[in-house]
């Protein structure tokens, strides 16, 4: 399955891009999380007073009294912006992830109770299948809670490489840690895996029925066919495609738990003929499982890290 972003979806991205991420933060955040996501403000303005950018007093003792709260650094000068930013950035990481932890134990519940709720007969199946609907609401929001916090985690060290007087780069090393947290390793494959369960008793059930596509030639015989499928969406609503997916199809990459089993994880950003791919072959003849590509500026784009494959 391959996920690649559609021009319309493109041309939304291009203008959420143009906002400031303060702006997007505002405007994408969840209401019920917003005061669960990064500090955006806070912690850009106190990265300005550590790399001296900011020199204000009022603002300086406003930095130190809102980190104090939290952290022990205190004004002791002997610590580093560079120890001053990791504490900041740790302890935030550490905050965003304690509530994901949550938000993931309580979705995992819901889906346990409303698994055993399907199988009795005495429950009301319209009420059931509202039930599913919120939980796949839920996964889809805290995907997109996940997937925002960690663009404020890439501004913020953006920002902080950009003011900092030292010539190390802070950027690559520290999101290597926030791939790595809490946030980022929510399980949603074993969420969808429960959902697709719970939906297909409930398709046997008759709660409701397939796709309505799948009656009107959207889906039509060839495709199962077909070894690929591809979909034309906006990178940020690929949980929802997957939630959906989960609800009307049985999916059998969920069904299958053999170590090789082939898995659909990846989006691909190309030209339309795959020249991109296809220089890379040229020039070394080893197929890749998974590439990075950074855009250069202009027509330049740069192999920054590639994965090869068994």
């Amino acid at each position: 399955l391959s996920v690649i972003v559609s021009g319309g979806g493109l041309f939304a991205l291009l203008r959420v891009a143009a906002m400031k991420f303060g702006k997007q933060l505002e405007v994408q955040s969840i209401p019920k999380y917003r005061s669960h996501y990064i500090q955006y403000k806070e912690l850009k303005k106190a990265l300005k007073v550590y790399t001296g950018v900011e020199k204000d007093q009022s603002t300086v003792q406003e930095v130190t009294h809102w980190a104090s709260s939290f952290l022990r650094l205190g004004p002791n000068p002997e610590v580093s912006p560079e120890m001053r930013l990791n504490a900041l950035l740790r302890h935030e990481m550490e905050r965003i992830g304690k509530f994901a932890e949550l938000e993931e134990g309580s979705i995992r519940k819901q889906l346990g109770a409303l698994e055993e709720d399907v199988k009795r007969h005495d429950k009301d199946k319209q009420a059931l299948a509202k039930r599913l609907d919120d939980l796949a609401l839920q996964i889809v929001q805290l995907k997109a809670f996940a997937r925002l916090n960690f663009s404020g985690f890439r501004k913020v060290l953006k920002k902080y490489d950009k003011w900092s007087t030292s010539k190390a780069k802070v950027s690559p090393w520290f999101m290597a840690e926030v791939v790595r947290a809490p946030f980022m390793k929510v399980g949603f494959t074993s969420l969808l895996a429960q959902l697709n369960r719970i939906a297909r008793v409930l398709r046997k059930l008759g709660v409701f029925e397939d796709h309505p596509h799948a009656s009107s030639g959207y889906f039509d015989a060839s495709l199962h066919a077909r070894r690929e499928i591809v979909f034309l969406i906006d990178p940020k609503d690929t949980m929802q495609v997957h939630v959906l997916l989960a609800k009307y199809l049985t999916m059998k990459s969920m069904l299958d738990t053999s170590p090789d089993r082939r898995r659909s994880s990846n989006t691909y950003l190309d030209t339309e003929n795959l020249d991109i791919y296809s220089s890379h072959m040229v020039e070394s003849g080893v197929p890749l499982s998974s590439t990075h590509f950074r855009h250069g500026g202009g027509d330049a784009v740069m192999l920054v890290r590639e994965t090869v494959g068994d």
